[in-house]
Order: C-alpha cells, then structure tokens, then sequence
C-alpha cells in the first residue's frame, strides 16, 4: 500500500486551499514523493508516482508574441510539462496559481481529464515549500507504516519463529475476517533485474491500476513472484489482478494463483504453501490458478511423506516399466484418456488419433500386465488416483 492522491488531497485540500479542476479518474494513484519542478527538461529524471509541484516561474521561455492563442505561453508550457509527467508516470501536478499562471486553461483541463491526470490549483499566497513539508512528512510516515506491514506479514510466511500474530492490530488488517494469498509470477530479467525499479513499477504503477481499495491488500516480492495478502474480498481482488496483469506490458504472460481463504494470520504460511500448489499443478497458465479447483490434488499434496505417494503408485501401475519407454507412455496417455472419458473406446480412439482396434489392444495389454479389470469401478478409482500422483511426483 501507499497513500493515494484522494487520501493526501482529502488531508491537505482545506489547509492549503488545494482545488481539484481535472483528472478525478487519476485521484487512485499512489504517491511516491513530492517533487518541485519549473523546466520539463528535467522530469526524465523522476522515477514514477510523484506528484509535481510548479509555479511557471519560468513561462517567460514559453511566451510568443506571435502566437495569439497563447501569447503568454501558458497554454505551451503546461502542456509540455503534463506531457512529461505522463510518459514518466508522475501521479499530479499541482500548480501555484496567481502569480506567473494566473488561470488554466480550458484546453488543459480538457486534455488532464482525457489522459486521467489529476491537475489541482493552490493560491500563491500559500507557500510551496509548506505543503511540500506536509505531504514529504506524511509519506514519509505512510512508508514507513507499509515497510513495517510489509515485514510481518512476511514473517507470518516465512520467518514464523520471529512472528507475533498480535501486532496485525497495528496495521490496516486488523479488522480483516479473512485473509487470501495470490501469487503473480513474474520473469527475473524484468527491468534487468533491478528489484527496486521493480518495486517502484509494482506499488507505483501496477498496484494503482487495480479496481480495488488499496487498503486492502499488501504486496511484497520474494522468490521471483509478487505476493499479495488480500483481506476480505477476494473474488473482485482475483478478477482484477487478472484483468490488470494480463493488460500489463511486463505481466501479461505471468502465471497468476490464488490460495484458498484462511481466517487468522497463523494460516498465512499454508495458504501461500497452497497458492504456489495450484501455479505449479494447474495445467493452464492462461487462467487463474486456483487452489480450491484442484481437486483430489488438495488431498494428495497434504500427504507429506512423499515415499507414501511413490509406494501407492508402485504398487499400481509399476509393472508397465516392462516396457520400453516409448510403449509405456503410449500406454499411459491411452488409459488416462480412458478414465477420463468414463470408458468410451470410440473417443479415446478420437482425442487419441489411434484406431480403435489400437486402443482395446493396448487395454487388454495393460489389463493383462497388470492383473485388473477395467470394468471395475474400485480398479479405476485406484488407477486415477495413481495417475494423479505421478502428475503430482512429476512436477
């Protein structure tokens, strides 16, 4: 989490006479520092999310007698420096109003509210550098706030000998009923590996962009995946980090899971457990990897003697290792197909492109191997089970 510019304008708008005249669409950004400037040239220097402060000190540069539209150049200045504030996702401007910008133009309004920028006005007789200090002093505290909620909720994971379940009282989550793990697994070469500009990107830029509060939820990243402890409400959290991940320029091909729902804070270790489960077992990426979809796989994956699983899969199906490896797998997708579509050979044939005389005689050749009988209900569950596990052993 980070303050937003609807927390810091709803603390600062009286005090300071702030106005908002455009861009209330861009209010949920998050704020990452406050950053004086009166030359765009000098923006390429920022990092993203700050909200800019200016006064036009330098608008005389802008000003051509010339140009009747704009002859005192306002219109010209205010333009190229929105512009670079955008393209380096600054998140506000506000613009100190009565001296060298007596009024804004319509023409700028007009483009802060297209582009979702959030443009606010502030009297020049309230001093810059006092609001500077407010809000430098409030993020300062707010960061300070998220590192330190940051830090146990990843002890409750991760460092479990070092974490005090009480201190949730003193964060955000202390009303939570709930609490939900999701993963979003992001490829390490991103931003050449530098974790801080990522960071940045994700709390920023990223975090920002979802349709949900932001004080509900907390990211943190470790292990080549952003973790996101959600509280409460995890169907609308789930939809849009879908939705903004898959519309992302860096996270649009990540693998996004889903743990299933805990309701105390101690819990939080075996729902990450679960969260990274369901990435790793399900089968289509493109999804939301959900835990609470796996199956008999949320059984399995609790057995923690894993010899037990190789056992139970021996004993089933280990006699087809007499074969060669090639006709082993022929005879295993065969059979899985089989389970799968409830015994009809015709379709297994299909889905399989083998001929249907193929397909009974790799069956009666497993039956014989194995001493079963496929009509078997008991026989069939076992051997679904063991096929499971080997998927689960696999990966």
């Amino acid at each position: 989490m980070a303050l937003s510019l609807q927390t810091l304008f709803n603390f600062t708008e009286t005090q300071f006479r702030l106005k908002l005249i455009a861009g209330k669409n861009g209010l949920n950004k998050t704020v990452s520092w406050v950053y004086y400037t009166e030359d765009p040239s000098t923006i390429e220097f920022i990092r993203g999310g700050e909200l800019a402060i200016t006064t036009g000190l330098l608008i005389e540069r802008w000003k051509d007698n010339n140009r009747t539209a704009d002859p005192d150049g306002t219109e010209t200045f205010l333009k190229a420096l929105i512009d670079a504030f955008v393209s380096h996702n600054a998140s506000g401007l506000i613009v100190n109003t009565g001296k060298y910008i007596t009024s804004i133009p319509q023409s700028i309004i007009d483009y802060c509210n297209e582009k979702s920028f959030s443009l606010f006005t502030m009297p020049w007789e309230i001093h810059t550098v006092d609001l500077m200090q407010d809000i430098g002093n409030m993020i300062s505290s707010d960061s300070q706030n998220n590192n330190s909620m940051e830090k146990f909720f990843f002890k409750s994971i991760f460092e479990k000998d070092k974490f005090n379940p009480k201190q949730i009282e003193s964060t955000s989550f202390f009303d939570a009923k709930t609490f939900t793990v999701v993963l979003l697994e992001f490829d390490e070469t991103i931003f050449n590996k530098d974790m801080e500009q990522l960071k940045r990107y994700v709390q920023f830029t990223f975090n920002p962009r979802l349709s949900v509060a932001q004080t509900a939820f907390v990211s943190f990243i470790h292990d080549h995946k952003i973790i996101f402890i959600v509280k409460d409400n995890i169907q609308a959290f789930s939809k849009s980090i879908f939705l903004t991940a898959r519309s992302d320029n860096y996270f649009k091909t990540s693998t996004i899971s889903v743990s299933d729902t805990c309701t105390s804070v101690e819990e939080l270790e075996d729902a990450y457990n679960h969260a990274k489960i369901a990435m790793e077992l399900t089968e289509d990426k493109n999804t939301l990897c959900k835990y609470d979809n796996l199956g008999i796989y949320k059984i399995l994956t609790e057995v923690k003697n894993k010899k037990v699983l190789q056992q139970l899969y021996d004993s089933v199906l280990s006699k087809l290792n007499e074969f060669e490896e090639a006709k082993r797998a022929d005879y295993l997708k065969t059979l899985q197909l089989f389970l799968k579509l409830g015994g009809n050979v015709q379709e297994v044939s299909e889905q399989n492109h083998t001929h249907r005389n193929t397909v009974l005689y790799r069956l009666g050749k497993i039956e014989e191997t194995l001493d079963i009988d496929l009509k078997d209900g008991d026989t069939r569950c076992l051997l679904q089970t063991a096929l499971y596990i080997k998927n689960l052993l696999g990966k």
